[in-house]
């Protein structure tokens, strides 16, 4: 190289202007990061022997006085050279095949989400609001009534059973029976989603509604992208 005609700081800001390279590509071919290369060319910080040396191998394709390599043309956006026929081809088929995939992507994701949320609606829908209220109330309130047996009086007693019958419903005659029959109650509550507030159940209808219109938009584009390549 007959000089140098940039400090060393910023030697490597003119071999990326020469050669249009970013940070990045730059660094990755000296061996550095792209954050070191950035104090470098900022002035902050030096570059160690090795990304210094591989530095050179770029810097000595500048341009003369710099350099010895050749003076690039004067690029403008105008003379940029006009893709092939065969390369605007390729282009537009890999262009193509991409919106095609993106599209049956999105459109598995509307279906999949539909199919959830029409599960979820399903078995939030019944029974009502104010049923499922009043099971769960029911479980609450019958839980110590039918764990309560009746009384047995004793009928040997000397002037007969001393203690009167309970009135209905304060106890049952058959409590393990009539308990064993509560708690299959709260089993099935337990596992039984709440049903959906009315809001809530507006508002996944209109997901449906919007899912489904989706999906009907999403399959007539695939489908006219298919006779396209046909």
């Amino acid at each position: 190289m007959p000089r140098r005609a940039f400090p060393s700081a910023t030697l490597a800001a003119a071999v990326r202007a020469h050669f249009g390279l970013s940070q990045v590509e730059l660094a990755a071919f000296i061996g550095t990061s792209r954050s070191h290369l950035a104090e470098v060319e900022a002035g902050r910080k030096q570059l160690g022997p090795g990304p210094d040396q591989r530095l050179q191998v770029l810097a000595r394709q500048l341009p003369p006085p710099d350099g010895h390599g050749p003076v690039p043309p004067a690029f403008t956006a105008a003379e940029a050279p006009a893709p092939t026929k065969a390369t605007a081809t390729a282009a537009a088929a890999a262009e193509a095949a991409e919106g095609l995939s993106a599209l049956r992507q999105r459109l598995a994701r509307c279906q999949w989400l539909r199919t959830r949320l029409r599960f979820e609606t399903s078995h939030r829908h019944q029974p009502g609001q104010a049923r499922h209220q009043r099971r769960l109330w029911a479980v609450q309130v019958l839980g110590p009534l039918l764990a309560a047996p009746l009384p047995q009086p004793d009928w040997l007693a000397p002037g007969g059973p001393t203690l009167p019958l309970p009135p209905y419903p304060r106890a049952t005659p058959d409590a393990p029976r009539d308990t064993h029959w509560l708690q299959g109650l709260a089993l099935r509550l337990a596992a039984t989603p709440a049903p959906l507030p009315p809001a809530a159940a507006a508002l996944a209808r209109a997901r449906l509604a919007g899912l489904d219109a989706e999906i009907q938009v999403l399959t007539a584009a695939i489908v006219e992208f298919v006779k396209q390549e046909v």
